[in-house]
């Protein structure tokens, strides 16, 4: 039976040590380019909830790459009397003007809480467009952008995306940060607004 020496036991942990912080430093790496990617977009963070949506965002926008796509955050739907629901991330076709995907955005603490609402929220939406009610849509964002329910008639596809370890719970997609890496996130994007070099939302 072998013996190993103490040289080569430091030698081993040396080599677990650099693997484990490489996977670190990837993630760290991971952050810094998406912070960079979402400076200039005007967002607030107070709810906590937005940092999720825009990084599932630059996610879909991977998927779905300008010119021919416009991926956004964040429209609200409503009949005369009320606001009824929101959309959280909504892929355009440029070439017919009309939104072709939705992705309903869920980081919660209780995954399976967080996927069933995504799944009222897709049903209740279907309903509502399909109905044959006068509905309003506009972005919740800075711009206060219009749209007519008809640019919403022929969507193909809805997703649900959610923080890092839920498809497991039986989303579709997951992010690569955990709930305390959102976290971390979101507090850097604030303070970097606060600071006045990000991109303030309303």
């Amino acid at each position: 039976m072998p013996v190993y020496g103490g040289s080569m036991y430091k030698s081993m942990f040396s080599l677990t040590l650099l693997f484990v912080l490489s996977l670190g430093s990837i993630s760290f790496a991971g952050m810094e380019e998406d912070f960079e990617a979402l400076r200039s977009t005007p967002r607030s963070y107070e709810d906590a909830g937005a940092i999720c949506e825009e990084v599932a965002r630059l996610r879909v926008a991977d998927e779905y790459p300008a010119p021919q796509y416009e991926v956004v955050t964040g429209i609200a739907y409503a009949d005369s009397q009320r606001t009824i629901g929101e959309l959280d991330v909504i892929v355009f076709d440029k070439n017919i003007d009309r939104a072709i995907k939705v992705a309903e955005v869920k980081c919660w603490k209780d995954p399976r809480g967080g996927l069933k609402k995504a799944q009222q929220q897709r049903q209740r939406f279907l309903s509502n467009v399909r109905s044959g009610k006068a509905l309003q849509f506009v972005s919740t964002g800075v711009d206060g952008k219009r749209y007519s329910k008809d640019q919403f008639s022929q969507i193909q596809v809805f997703t649900t995306i959610a923080q890092k370890g839920t498809t497991e719970n039986g989303f579709d997609q997951e992010l690569e940060y955990t709930l305390k890496e959102f976290h971390a996130f979101r507090s850097k994007m604030i303070a970097c607004q606060q600071a006045g070099e990000c991109a303030k939302g309303r």
